[in-house]
């Protein structure tokens, strides 16, 4: 089998070993390059005729094919395209001819690694995209023949140390599911699970992070243009929030996707027998602590006492926005509001995206239950604005509005107009945030029952469907709506 893997290897490229070796200074359409301008032409007329008909295996010329090789030999520098196109003329051959499958991957493997030496660069933006380049040839490795595991895990590995801001969704999954084959393999350590789980998850928190930069920024610039009343860029804008907002959503799934896929090996029983063996070995690792307390936090593993020990270690440590986090978590799990909110006020200075959302909000819910509703709402606003997405925030506020009615019963409607607007708050979480949709949406449909009668309304000369500014510390407008 190996000798015909080495001979269609042969036959596919010929002398292939020599592009790798191959110094072409003359032009970047190498040393023959009138016939290297012409062989382009002709696969890519091809090519383009297979393209419009949307790839179908019938419509491939085996002349394309052939003018792609010759062109990948004889003048790899000539364009990029010449990697991107060959990267689907190879997935044809290797889905046609699943028997010989492994050396059309090697032929694959071969092409990546071209790309990477003659353009490193992306020719349109000048910034480096070997990274990238090596993602995409691990995640391809993985997804044509999954048995190539450690191969692809080694090649992933290298990538995201290379520069962890160009791995894509697809990369982040074949490589974790690379990582979970090489431990059931004995290849390697539990441990590297849980390591890369975490490091993969901070690569994608950054990614939200820096998405959700922008997009403050964009609104802004939207709002600027309102103001000067720029209509034509307003469009503009809305394009880009929502193109933006679609990246932010990808990212959230590919999270999911990662989470769901360490959850065989998340169960708390499972993560706390690990890491206590491993802080026994080295108590005062402060990397080693961090990994703890944030795995043992995101799995809702903090009741247990290596939670608290972990947390009190690093703080005594390395006093800091995170440690100070998990401190908090613990006090509010143990009902002390009071002291679990001065551990988040400083646990919001964090750099991590994710852990700044999770301080705000946890804030949020401390003054929530001691009845600090102004500080509540701000502490959630807070959070709203590092995760634009998440509707949590917004249900924390509809609570506090809710919880606060019977304190503002010097109003017009005794308070209830209160209901109207905590209402409000649960169907801008459920329009924004599928996850919270059912809760937001039981909630809202309870308060609703709270709303002021169709008679108290009448009488206080006032119809449903009004606009109608809610006064008290909320100080919100919303629209006049009776019980049902």
């Amino acid at each position: 089998m190996k000798t015909k893997r080495i001979a269609i290897l042969a036959v596919i490229l010929g002398m292939a070993l020599s592009v790798s070796a191959q110094e072409v200074v003359e032009s970047k359409y190498g040393a023959d390059s009138a016939n290297c301008v012409t062989k382009l032409s002709v696969y890519r007329e091809y090519y383009k005729q297979w393209e419009a008909a949307k790839f179908a295996p019938e419509s491939v010329n085996a002349e394309m094919i052939s003018a792609w090789r010759e062109v990948f030999l004889t003048c790899p520098r000539a364009s990029q395209y010449t990697y991107t196109n060959g990267e689907k003329i190879l997935d044809y051959l290797i889905r046609q001819n699943p028997k010989d499958k492994d050396a059309y991957i090697d032929t694959l493997c071969l092409l990546m690694d071209a790309r990477a030496q003659y353009f490193p660069s992306d020719p349109k933006t000048g910034a480096s995209q070997v990274a990238n380049i090596k993602g995409r040839k691990g995640m391809m490795i993985y997804t044509y023949n999954k048995n190539r595991y450690e191969e692809a895990y080694n090649v992933l590995k290298e990538a995201v140390a290379l520069d962890p801001s160009q791995m894509q969704g697809a990369y982040i999954d074949a490589y974790f599911k690379a990582t979970i084959d090489m431990a059931s393999a004995g290849k390697e350590e539990k441990m590297t699970i849980i390591n890369v789980y975490q490091e993969l998850s901070d690569v994608i928190d950054d990614n939200i992070k820096e998405l959700a930069e922008k997009e403050a920024q964009l609104v802004e610039a939207k709002a600027n243009a309102e103001e000067t009343g720029d209509n034509d860029a307003l469009a503009g804008f809305d394009k880009q929030i929502e193109k933006n907002e679609k990246s932010i959503n990808i990212n959230k799934g590919v999270k999911n996707n990662l989470d769901n896929l360490f959850q065989p090996y998340a169960s708390c029983e499972d993560l706390i027998k690990v890491f206590t063996a491993k802080m026994a070995e080295t108590p005062d690792d402060i990397v080693l602590l961090k990994r703890i307390t944030t795995i043992l936090d995101k799995k809702e593993c903090t009741d247990s006492k290596l939670f608290l020990d972990a947390s009190k270690k690093l703080y005594d440590l390395e006093p800091s926005p995170e440690a100070a986090y998990n401190i908090g978590v613990k006090l509010f799990k143990d009902g002390k509001n009071g002291e679990a909110a001065k551990y988040f006020e400083q646990a919001t200075s964090a750099s991590n995206n994710d852990r700044v959302y999770r301080a705000y909000r946890n804030l949020a819910y401390c003054y929530l239950n001691i009845n600090s509703f102004g500080k509540c709402r701000d502490a959630a606003r807070r959070a709203a604005s590092v995760d634009p997405t998440a509707g949590e925030p917004y249900i924390i506020i509809g609570m506090a509005y809710a919880a606060s009615a019977n304190s503002l019963s010097d109003l017009k409607f005794g308070g209830k107009e209160a209901y109207w607007v905590a209402v409000d708050k649960f169907a801008r979480a459920a329009s924004i945030d599928s996850s919270v949709a059912s809760r937001a949406n039981s909630l809202a449909a309870s308060y609703r029952q709270h709303f002021p009668t169709t008679e108290t309304i009448f009488f206080n000369d006032y119809a449903e469907g009004q606009s109608y500014t809610v006064g008290g510390w909320i100080g919100e407008t919303t629209t006049i709506r009776a019980a049902k």
